[in-house]
């Protein structure tokens, strides 16, 4: 009965695999933010996916704000070229909006691994009194 098991879980794997389960995206570190954003990458965009109410008390300096719910309707906004960081609270809806992003053809889209509180738990610099 557990060589079933066994089999039955590395067959559910092969087969996760075999449809390309991995992250199309890549996640980046706050610290490897950081380290980017103090060499001045250019063409670098923050883009905030948060609520409005959420980013009214906090945000990263310089990022642009579309709401999860508002990606799809204005990727016109949103250079495909250049390297977008995607943020939100803690990585879930980030990463969403980086799978999102990655599909509509976008190919330097990086998803930031914690969101704004690993970001601010790394010491990176934010602005409003972020509670």
């Amino acid at each position: 009965m557990k060589l079933f098991g066994i089999v039955c879980i590395i067959a559910i794997v092969l087969i996760l695999i075999g449809r390309g389960s991995g992250l199309a995206y890549e996640e980046v570190t706050p610290h490897e933010l950081k380290e980017k954003m103090a060499k001045g990458s250019t063409g670098l965009v923050l883009l905030d996916v948060r609520e409005v109410d959420e980013v009214a008390s906090c945000k990263i300096p310089k990022s642009i704000h579309i709401p999860l719910a508002e990606v799809n309707a204005r990727l016109k906004e949103l250079e495909p070229e250049k390297e977008i960081v995607v943020y939100c609270a803690a990585g879930v809806r980030s990463a969403r909006a980086s799978k999102i992003l990655d599909n509509a053809g976008f190919k330097k889209v990086k998803n930031l691994k914690g969101g704004i509180r690993k970001w601010m738990a790394a010491g990176g610099s934010v602005e409003g009194p972020c509670r």
